[in-house]
């Protein structure tokens, strides 16, 4: 069984267009936040430690996102994501946002563990590899 990890925040001013809807390009802030939610919280493994003393990124190298209804300003989002595949280097993310069940948007997501030293992929640990299949 698939153990999803989740988040919701509220949908803020900051956040929409004049409309008062989500303005598109705030979805992948909230997405990398996620991201950071997730090792930090889900898998206890903190990304500000990964990022700054182990100098390893998680750059995104594909994304595909389907907008399938608005958000707006005062709503709660559900943030959800799951691991899809894991490769040496890489992995594979389904996000979706909900709010009150009612499904928002969807992505496929591709990161890529990365020394930002070298610029060059890195294997992800055995340790974290074991944290992020629970998500699988």
């Amino acid at each position: 069984m698939t153990q999803a990890f989740s988040v919701e925040v509220p949908i803020r001013f900051s956040n929409c267009d004049p409309a008062g809807i989500v303005y598109f390009p705030e979805f992948f802030d909230l997405i990398n936040s996620l991201v950071e939610d997730w090792f930090t919280i889900g898998m206890a493994t903190s990304y500000a430690d990964l990022m700054m003393r182990a100098h390893i990124g998680t750059p995104t190298i594909d994304i595909q996102c389907e907008f399938i209804k608005p958000c707006r300003y005062g709503e709660h989002l559900k943030l959800e994501l799951i691991v899809t595949k894991l490769g040496r280097t890489s992995f594979h993310l389904r996000e979706t946002g909900t709010v009150d069940g009612e499904l928002r948007w969807r992505t496929r997501h591709v990161l890529c563990f990365l020394s930002t030293e070298s610029y060059r992929p890195v294997a992800i640990s055995e340790e974290l590899r074991e944290k992020m299949a629970r998500f699988m």
